[in-house]
Formats: C-alpha cells, structure tokens, sequence
C-alpha cells in the first residue's frame, strides 16, 4: 500500500541522493573488508599452495634429472658390455676357426697316412697273390706240361 504524502520520493530509489552517503560508507567498508580477507587470508594460502607446488615440481625435475643421468650411465655400461662380449665372440670365433682348420689339417694329414697305408698293403697282397698266382701257374703249366707229356708218350 502506497502512501500518497508528499515527501515520497518519485523515481528510482537508489538515485536518490539522500542515501548515497550511506551506500558509499557501506561500499567502502565492504571493499576494505573484502580486501583484508583477500589479502591477510586467500592470497597467503595460494602462495603456500604455488610454493608447495612449485617445490613437487622442482623435486620431480631434479628426479628426472637424476634419473636421466643414471640412464645415460646405465646405457653406458650397457654399450661397454656390448662390446666386449662382442670383442670376445670375435675372439672365441676366431680361435675356433682356427683350431677347426688345424683339426681339420691333422684329420687330413691322417686320412693320407691311413690311405697310403692301406694302398701300400693292398700292393703287397697284390705282390703276393701275383708271385702266389705264378708260382701256382707255374706249377700247374708244369704240371699240365708233364701230363701232356705223359699222354702224348703214352699214346705213341
């Protein structure tokens, strides 16, 4: 219900220039007020959390550093490794190789012994069986000689 006097204030109430004293007290006071606690409460607490923050991600860059060395190091040891069991393998390889080719030498030089041994018998027994086989061709032609003799003699 609306009073009709004549002191009422036609318009728009916070145009009134009657309470703007008030209404800029109360803006002031709740801009300082608003302030403080920005800055006594909120701001303080975000530093903490940025520094706590900033000191993990500090933390974790210096462990990722160390980590990287170590890496490198480990990669190092790895390549060292890799060369000497490659070193080793040319090594033993060529040992091997060669050990294989003098094997291979004596095995060679053996079977060449074996075979002219074995050639050299067989040439004897030949020799043998040869002066065996004469000496029995020459007694059975003696034989047969005198046989034919006999009958030729015996037929007359």
């Amino acid at each position: 219900m609306a009073s009709t006097s004549d002191n009422s204030a036609v318009g728009m109430p916070q145009l009134d220039f009657s309470t703007f004293p008030n209404q800029i007290f109360w803006l002031v006071v709740f801009c300082v007020v608003l302030f403080a606690i920005v800055k006594f409460f909120i701001i303080p607490r975000m530093e903490d959390i940025f520094a706590n923050r900033r000191k993990i991600i500090d933390g974790n860059i210096a462990k990722a550093e160390e980590i990287r060395l170590r890496v490198n190091e480990i990669e190092k040891q790895i390549e060292e490794e890799l060369q000497k069991a490659k070193s080793q393998c040319d090594e033993i390889m060529s040992t091997s190789g060669n050990n294989i080719k003098e094997q291979m030498a004596l095995a060679l030089e053996d079977s060449k012994i074996a075979t002219t041994q074995l050639i050299s018998e067989a040439e004897g027994r030949l020799k043998e069986l040869r002066d065996g086989s004469e000496a029995a061709i020459e007694k059975i032609s003696e034989e047969l000689a005198s046989e034919i003799i006999s009958k030729i003699s015996r037929g007359k």
